[in-house]
């Protein structure tokens, strides 16, 4: 059965499209660029080259905030558990010295997914029907047509199907697809003055064997006005491997 609705982006939005348009039992397929799932979520291991519980990507949902999400996760048979925060904070104020203060208990509590946040895409993934995702290929074209839309790609295929969902931040989408008819001026300018979720950050991991920070009352929580590191967080993992990671800001 050719699928009546094209997906561009494997990415946890896509796929959650993917799934419910499976459930709904509209034939799809999805497209992704790159050789992987999951867009912004990626979680590795200890080495940093391997599938892991480490995430580069977002860590926390927030079930106390974000109930659908919470359900989610749990419908997806996915495991979760607290963000560890025991422990006192250090700050680092200008250039001194750090600071150490109480550190005072989060509501609502930060979740993590065990195996790391890519667990919930390789379930979404699981749950979808063999064939339908193509990983390395790029959406560079839309076109509409008669009955609807000819998707080209960079490898030179054309997809002709009824309905596009693109799955893209909308930066992305503007700086990498074409249109024809092209899009309305005001919509193009929108995508492109729509920030992209943590684009400025980049996210490092540092693994040890134990989690010494506990060991003299640290959260292993930690800010600074200086960096390069302007957050820090325990990212020990749910079965005990002790690790931090750290972010900071671009721009």
């Amino acid at each position: 059965m050719s699928p009546q609705v094209l997906i561009i982006g494997g990415g946890l939005s896509g796929l959650t499209a993917a799934r419910a348009l499976h459930l709904a039992g509209i034939p799809f397929h999805l497209i992704e660029a790159r050789d992987r799932l999951g867009g912004r979520i990626l979680s590795v291991d200890a080495t940093g080259s391997g599938v892991g519980a480490f995430d580069l990507g977002p860590s926390w949902f927030w079930p106390g905030m974000q109930p659908s999400f919470g359900d989610f996760v749990q419908e997806a048979g996915i495991a979760s558990f607290s963000q560890r925060d025991e422990g006192d904070l250090l700050f680092q104020r200008g250039h001194g010295p750090a600071q150490r203060y109480p550190r005072m208990r989060q509501e609502p509590v930060s979740m993590r997914i065990c195996g790391g946040t890519a667990a919930l895409i390789t379930a979404l993934a699981r749950s979808l029907p063999p064939g339908v995702i193509s990983l390395n290929t790029v959406a560079t074209h839309l076109a509409l047509n008669s009955t609807g839309i000819d998707v080209t790609t960079a490898d030179g295929q054309v997809l002709s199907v009824a309905q596009v969902m693109v799955a893209l931040p909308p930066r992305l989408l503007a700086a990498q697809i074409g249109f024809d008819p092209p899009m309305p001026a005001a919509v193009t300018r929108l995508w492109q003055d729509t920030p992209t979720w943590m684009a400025p950050h980049a996210k490092f991991v540092a693994v040890y064997d134990r989690a010494f920070w506990r060991e003299v009352g640290l959260s292993g929580a930690a800010r600074s006005q200086v960096g390069p590191l302007v957050e820090i967080h325990d990212a020990t993992t749910a079965d005990g491997q002790a690790a931090l990671f750290g972010m900071c800001h671009f721009g």
